[in-house]
């Protein structure tokens, strides 16, 4: 790889990690000012409440992996190295998390049909970043074989 490329990818990285810990940021803060409902009486509205600032944080979370990802990126000029494959796996496992959340918040009026489809996007989304992990994975083998080869 090129000197300017290496560049390009450490620039874009920074940026990247950058937003992410923004996003983070955000997400964390509209986490808890949705907790501010809770005060009020009505049944699943506290649950509903509590679901909603749970998946924010695990998409907070979400936010930190991927923003450190893009450090160590921007660290060394990688992006095939076996640390980012496991942080993409920490990343699939949290939207897992993320995916049956509603299962286990009883909500007033939601049947576990209903609570299982709304676990539907954020466990396709897991599904996703474990294949992208292998392709990671993948990549890193083919990086160290052309490391080995130079």
């Amino acid at each position: 790889m090129s000197l300017s490329n290496t560049l390009i990818i450490k620039k874009s990285s920074l940026v990247i990690m950058i937003l992410s810990l923004l996003g983070a940021v955000i997400c964390v803060m509209a986490g808890i000012s949705g907790l501010k409902t809770l005060h009020l009486p009505v049944y699943g509205v506290e649950a509903a409440a509590f679901e909603v600032f749970i998946k924010r944080l695990i998409y907070a979370a979400v936010l930190v992996v991927a923003a450190f990802i893009f450090f160590m990126i921007f660290r060394n000029g990688r992006p095939f190295t076996r640390g980012n494959v496991w942080a993409v796996r920490g990343i699939a496992g949290l939207f897992l998390a993320a995916a049956v959340i509603p299962l286990f918040i009883e909500k007033q009026g939601i049947d576990i049909f209903r609570a299982a489809l709304e676990g539907i996007g954020p466990a396709f989304i897991a599904v996703l970043c474990l294949f992208f992990a292998e392709i990671m994975r993948y990549g890193r083998l083919l990086q160290n074989e052309s490391d080995e080869t130079l």
